[in-house]
């Protein structure tokens, strides 16, 4: 049995071979962080100082909690925050940041200077320096900033680091790096002997927890879809090889083609990233999704287990009317469909568009077609066919529930929002048991103001979850399972509940 630690010194304590073992093991499985028997020490004294934060007695005690569904949230949230490392500097690793200032984010300006929307997602940001220092790169590239979607999202496992990040405070070892020292009298504001970020770089980014080895992404639940740049820098580093290979995997789901990924020096080996294009610049290396031909009768990828597309058809695929021997059409013009919703799901957006092209001339007036090259063009963030096409699918059939729901997601990312409720009031009209139509409801009516609409139609994605057992997933969420989607909503009323109407 173990002993409880003294309360005049509880980090003084060793742990036992066999409480190191199971901590060990519990620590891999719940966040992907792998420590050797050289790393002993590191992980005993995150395991003791959470201990200590608890009120147990002993290390049995302990553990039970980590492992109870019913309580561990909050202990292993402890555990997290003593585990992992959240040191950083602004404009790290200066050859990477000048590959991102004179080339990486220029072409994804001028790739996106039409629809004047970008996305990027800092997936690791420590305390904060490094999605600022994204922002306030794009605010030295664009000079109408402020008239752009901007979307910077920030994700950590450790809570307490966030939370600094949101203060957006800093000493003066966060400007170590040259170019840091040169921008921060532009951007930051001197208050004794700390940095404070200017607000209109702060707002840029938006943070949120998110443990990178539990896969809940790509999901629109999280916001980490269509991202044109993602980084993740030094933190693979920390995981064994499959969490690394399924991490890089859903990284890549959650990217349009042509986006971005940055990673550290430190990082895996290049063939772990076998998907993406090399892209070499001075003194290092990023990556961008380039969609591959492949074979159509072969799988787009080698993934070990496939991750989820971004969006999956909510309706069952229509049964072809029976054929006589001669009637039949060749083989692969039959399955033509068949093989585009393969490519979607394998990630292989340009060879799926091409593929629906073609079954379009050939068949004008098939809705399926239609619908499924909206959502290609969506996965490839051309918000502008995609609509032509989901409402050429609606036009064609008018309760296709797959156009609607893609074209409220459209919507929603250009930032049109009443067109993106009434998109969503059209799915939850065609099927109201498709709960994650009231989901996004919720978020449309959330995001318009309209907080009594936005809680009644999460309550209502709240009712038709109670049905469903935890581990469920959710048709058409990417994966996510009804436990994580019901603890999601939990917490959205709980906020919301405490908003001023």
């Amino acid at each position: 049995m173990s002993q409880p630690l003294t309360a005049t010194d509880p980090y003084k304590q060793t742990l036992s071979d066999y409480e190191f073992e199971r901590y060990r093991a519990l620590v891999e499985e719940r966040f992907g962080l792998h420590f050797s028997e050289n790393r002993r020490s590191e992980l005993e004294r995150g395991i003791l100082q959470a201990f200590a934060a608890s009120t147990c007695a002993t290390h049995d005690e302990f553990f039970r909690l980590l492992q109870d569904p019913a309580n561990r949230d909050m202990y292993l949230e402890t555990l997290a925050n003593t585990l992992t490392i959240c040191e950083s500097y602004f404009f790290r690793d200066e050859p990477q940041m000048d590959a991102l200032y004179n080339h990486v984010l220029p072409e994804i300006i001028s790739r996106r200077s039409t629809l004047r929307a970008i996305r990027i997602w800092s997936a690791g940001c420590a305390s904060g320096e490094e999605p600022y220092s994204i922002a306030i790169f794009l605010r030295e590239l664009i000079p109408d900033v402020d008239n752009w979607s901007i979307t910077i999202l920030a994700t950590d496992i450790n809570t307490q680091a966030l939370d600094r990040a949101r203060q957006a405070n800093y000493g003066d070892w966060a400007f170590r790096e040259e170019r840091g020292r040169q921008l921060r009298g532009r951007y930051f504001r001197h208050q004794g002997n700390r940095y404070a970020l200017v607000p209109e770089v702060r707002k840029m980014v938006t943070f949120s927890h998110l443990n990178l080895a539990e896969g809940d992404y790509p999901s629109f639940a999280t916001n980490t879809t269509f991202m044109d740049l993602i980084l993740c820098r030094n933190v693979t580093i920390y995981f064994p090889e499959p969490v690394t290979r399924m991490v890089i995997e859903r990284l890549y789901q959650s990217q349009i083609d042509g986006g971005w990924l940055a990673v550290g020096y430190s990082e895996p080996s290049v063939y772990l990233y076998q998907h993406y294009q090399v892209r070499n610049f001075p003194n290092t290396i990023m990556y961008q999704r380039v969609a591959q031909p492949v074979p159509v009768s072969q799988p787009a990828t080698t993934h070990t287990s496939p991750p989820p597309a971004v969006w999956k058809t909510t309706a069952p695929k229509p049964e072809p009317a029976p054929l006589k021997a001669k009637e039949l059409p060749r083989q692969e013009k039959k399955d033509s469909i068949d093989q585009a919703r393969e490519l979607i799901e394998a990630g292989n957006s340009v060879q799926a568009r091409d593929l629906l092209v073609k079954a379009l001339e050939a068949k004008p007036h098939s809705a399926v077609a239609a619908s499924l090259l909206g959502q290609v063009y969506a996965n490839l963030g051309e918000w502008e066919k995609a609509e032509r096409w989901c409402q050429k699918a609606i036009r064609l059939q008018k309760l296709n529930i797959d156009a609607y729901y893609t074209l409220g997601l459209v919507e929603q990312h250009r930032g049109q929002l009443d067109q993106a409720i009434e998109a969503m009031k059209k799915v939850i009209y065609i099927d109201r048991q498709f709960i994650l139509g009231h989901f996004h409801l919720a978020h449309l009516y959330h995001s318009r103001g309209q907080l009594p609409s936005a809680l009644k139609s999460l309550d209502n994605a709240r009712a038709l979850l109670n049905g469903l057992t935890n581990d469920t997933v959710i048709p058409g969420s990417e994966g996510i399972t009804a436990g994580s989607m019901r603890e999601g909503i939990i917490r959205l009323l709980q906020r919301w509940s405490g908003e001023t109407v």
